[in-house]
């Protein structure tokens, strides 16, 4: 092998020492500068990144931090809302009741004076009709005519304690 033969040491030598400095020259003067350069410019734009993101971050807080007050009023503006909603729907039911109990109360009295017409009204029938009565099981008794004015007094009489009762119970 001719790589081994010490004739040639010097010469190898040589040239391994030419080659290894240009080798340098070119890495300390082109290559190694581009890096540091690449490596510098990335390192600041991921500090840039990084504060712009951190800003961004902080901006998102504040927006998140802003809907939830609105969020919150909102809220709290629906719920005074639905409150004054309840409200007024029943103010306008209990308006709405009373304006029916008063029509039902005047109803009511109405119909009550109609029955209560409508009693007397029977109950003089009822008077008349036991006046006739009394004076036709008089005669078919046999007992002699009874006078009219007393046979109506005695019927006044005995409705007039029958109604009492009545009234009472």
């Amino acid at each position: 092998m001719p790589q081994l033969d010490p004739s040639s040491f010097g010469s190898q030598l040589f040239w391994l020492a030419i080659c290894f400095v240009t080798l340098y020259l070119v890495m300390a003067v082109f290559v190694l500068p581009r890096i540091t350069g690449t490596l510098a410019a990335r390192a600041d734009q991921m500090e840039g990144d990084l504060a712009e993101a951190e800003a961004l971050r902080d901006k998102a807080e504040a927006a998140l931090a802003a809907y939830e007050e609105a969020l919150a009023q909102a809220r709290t503006r629906a719920l005074g809302l639905a409150q004054d909603m309840r409200a007024d729907v029943q103010a306008e039911t209990e308006l709405q009741k009373s304006e029916l109990d008063a029509s039902l109360a005047a109803t009511a009295k109405a119909a009550d004076a109609r029955l209560e017409a409508a009693r007397t009204k029977a109950m003089e029938g009822l008077q008349n009709a036991a006046q006739d009565i009394v004076a036709d099981v008089m005669s078919a008794v046999g007992v002699e005519q009874a006078d009219e004015k007393a046979v109506a007094k005695a019927v006044t009489q005995a409705f007039a304690s029958t109604s009492d009762t009545v009234k009472a119970g």
